[in-house]
């Protein structure tokens, strides 16, 4: 029997790392098993005409809210070719309403539910010891006499009881992703978990052992996919002390934290890191009281602010920060205040405006209507207007946040935009609104892929802020300023070419 596990890239990071999983609880069993990852540009009818013709007995399609479109495009037509193969669906995405999922697309035969591992090994020892016995396979949902049958969810899989991912995948050099917790302690009404959240861990040895591996393999970047990680401030501790204390010097580590739960130790612990080492990615969602009380966050936001800003002072921790946009009760006004703080408490660090999703499977689902919301009716189901923000408020902000993240998203222009924001008084929101409008009123937006082009268009954006000025020198030094973040990121080839054409943005 032969089995194709698949899927499509995308920008959730979590799939490829769920497909190793899977592969490696499996691999050992009598089936030949195989693992397929389809490029995101591949055509629909190529990526067809491979499955159909490789002689599967069963496909399984991993799905998430940003390729379940695609799977199912390719899923259909594959059964249509190949009516023998049996189509699986799986992942978190198809996890929730996953009867309407099977009702709408009946060339799906069956649905892994929820953390697939157990699931998936159940269901295969099934029909290799031909028991057939579906309706004892907890997580499983599939066709009887053309009837949906959807089981209750599996137990939670225990961390441990599963393989290291990456024995059977060797880690290349760039960048890996990895996991040491199951579960989240994050119960905000837009995060999608199953009914039974509770965190699982990796003992610390092992954890410990699995980043030994990494090091001596000097990949680039881990990144964990752990939310949060720090939720045992404990634990968290001895992990970033291990990694502190056995760095390679070429191996960063990213973690998803919560910085209300960053103590005085931890801080003092990271800031004997090298520099670039660790990376934080820092979820502020919003700095409105009523706002956080509405999507469950019970966060202090001021300790948070003062945690953040004791984390930057020493410098050599990357801290990147996430507003979102579109939360309940927020209006433009308030979403502006606080993306304002959080600018302020980056303090030249990458700030991210996070676009909200209505996925499957949330709290905010079932509160979408009681809210106002008004949202895309496909995956990933982007919130389009709400209750207290206007689709054109809305369409504002995503101008705003495609500023932010070319100008100061990944860092680029870090001394640049405080330099114009000082010189001027203008507040960061107006400041990158502005910029926006400017960008769409002058057609460049097709110029904001390059370092080049954003130095000079905020070269000649700024020229019209600074007219009111009345004091040319501060242009000249802010030419200069914008230069100098260019050198920082460019090439001495690039900067002469940069150089030849200079600052005229046609």
């Amino acid at each position: 029997m032969k089995l194709l596990l698949t899927t499509i890239k995308s920008d959730n990071k979590r799939t490829d790392l769920e497909l190793k999983y899977l592969y490696s609880v499996i691999t050992d069993s009598p089936l030949d098993v195989q693992l397929r990852t389809y490029e995101r540009n591949d055509l629909y009818t190529d990526i067809f005409e491979d499955i159909a013709t490789g002689q599967y007995n069963i496909v399984y399609f991993h799905a998430n809210a940003c390729n379940e479109l695609q799977l199912r495009h390719v899923a259909e037509m594959v059964k249509k070719a190949v009516p023998s193969i049996a189509i699986l669906f799986g992942g978190m995405h198809v996890s929730f309403e996953t009867r309407r999922f099977m009702k709408e697309n009946p060339f799906v035969d069956y649905v892994i539910r929820g953390e697939g591992e157990s699931v998936l090994f159940s269901f295969l020892k099934s029909l290799l010891e031909y028991e057939f016995d579906f309706e004892n396979i907890a997580g499983l949902a599939y066709r009887e006499s053309d009837q949906v049958i959807v089981n209750p969810y599996d137990a939670p899989v225990e961390m441990e009881s599963l393989p290291f991912p990456y024995e059977r995948f060797e880690a290349g050099k760039g960048t890996v992703y990895y996991e040491t917790i199951r579960g989240t302690s994050d119960r905000t009404v837009y995060s999608q978990h199953l009914p039974d959240a509770r965190v699982r861990a990796l003992s610390l040895g092992r954890v410990c052992t699995e980043l030994r591996y990494f090091l001596a393999k000097e990949v680039e970047r881990v990144v964990f996919l752990d939310r949060f990680f720090n939720y045992n401030s404990e634990r968290a501790y001895r992990i970033f002390e291990y990694i502190i204390n056995n760095d390679n010097g070429v191996t960063s580590f990213e973690f998803n934290v919560n910085g209300d739960e960053l103590d005085e130790e931890t801080i003092r612990l990271l800031s004997e890191a090298r520099s670039g080492q660790i990376i934080f990615n820092i979820d502020v969602a919003s700095t409105n009281a009523e706002v956080l009380a509405a999507i469950g966050r019970g966060e202090n936001i001021y300790r948070l602010m003062y945690n953040t800003t004791k984390l930057l002072q020493s410098g050599n921790i990357i801290t990147e920060v996430h507003v979102t946009a579109g939360l309940p009760l927020e209006t433009e006004a308030m979403f502006a205040r606080s993306f304002n703080k959080a600018f302020g408490m980056a303090e030249g660090m990458p700030v991210h405006i996070d676009s909200l999703f209505i996925s499957k499977g949330t709290e905010l689902r079932a509160e979408a209507d009681q809210y106002g919301y008004v949202y895309a009716s496909d995956a990933p189901y982007e919130v389009i207007a709400t209750g207290h923000m206007s689709a054109e408020e809305m369409l504002r902000i995503r101008g705003i946040a495609r500023a932010v993240e070319a100008f100061v998203g990944d860092g680029g222009f870090k001394k640049s935009i405080p330099r114009v924001l000082n010189d001027t008084g203008i507040k960061p929101y107006d400041l990158f609104s502005r910029l926006s409008a400017y960008i769409s009123k002058n057609g460049l937006s097709g110029k904001i892929r390059k370092k080049e082009h954003l130095a000079r268009i905020l070269f000649a954006f700024a020229g019209g802020l600074y007219d009111d000025l009345a004091d040319p020198v501060k242009l000249d030094i802010l030419k200069d300023v914008i230069y100098a973040d260019l050198e920082s990121v460019l090439s001495e080839e690039a900067m002469k070419k940069f150089d030849k054409k200079g600052w005229d943005i046609d």
